[in-house]
Formats: structure tokens, sequence, C-alpha cells
């Protein structure tokens, strides 16, 4: 019984590696979209928001209240520009391990 089983899962593993070795590529292509073209508008938008002046004179006592408002939106713009980054990193580091265990996967059972 032995022996069927192991050559009936034979051709199971060979559509398996076929499968594997086409995803790295694609894996690779996505995460060298992820590292250029999404990091870098992101830290386009960190350096646009860290460069950033108010249009507003904040010592006009009678537009205080739009500096107010002006302020507290740059601080919202801000915290979700780090969280996109912060997200971002996490899917970086995400597909580098899904890249790693496909790789492995493929060498068990190449070898």
């Amino acid at each position: 019984m032995e022996g069927p089983k192991f050559e009936s899962e034979k051709p199971d593993l060979g559509k398996r590696l076929a499968e594997i070795s086409e995803q790295p590529q694609n894996l690779k292509e996505a995460l060298k979209s992820m590292e250029g073209l999404e990091m870098r508008k992101i830290l386009d938008k960190e350096y646009e928001l860290n460069s950033a002046q108010s249009p507003i004179d904040a010592t006009d006592p009678n537009r205080r209240r739009e500096y107010d408002e002006w302020v507290h939106a740059f601080h919202e713009s801000r915290q979700a520009t780090q969280e996109l980054k912060k997200d971002l990193e996490r899917r970086i580091e995400a597909r580098k391990m899904e890249i790693y265990k496909l790789g492995e996967e493929q060498r068990k059972i190449e070898g």
C-alpha cells in the first residue's frame, strides 16, 4: 500500500513544484513595487508634511481658530501617513516571509 500511495503523490508534488516555481517571481515583483513606488509615495507625503508651514498667521487672534483647525488637520494627516508607512512595512515583511517559505518548500520537494 505504501508504494502506490507515494507514486500517486508524485504527480501532486510535481504540480505543486511548478506552482511554487512561479510564485516567488510574482511575489518578488510585487515586493519590488511595494519597496519602490508605494514607499516612495509615502515618503514623499511624509517629506511634504514635515516641511509644511501654516498659511495662517498663528499670532493673529482673529484667525486663531482657523490656525488650530489647520494644526489639527496637519497632525491627523501626519498620523495617517505614519500608519500607512507602518502598514506597508508590515506587508513588505510578510511578503519576504512568504517568499522565504516558498523557497523552503521548493527545496524540500526538490530534495
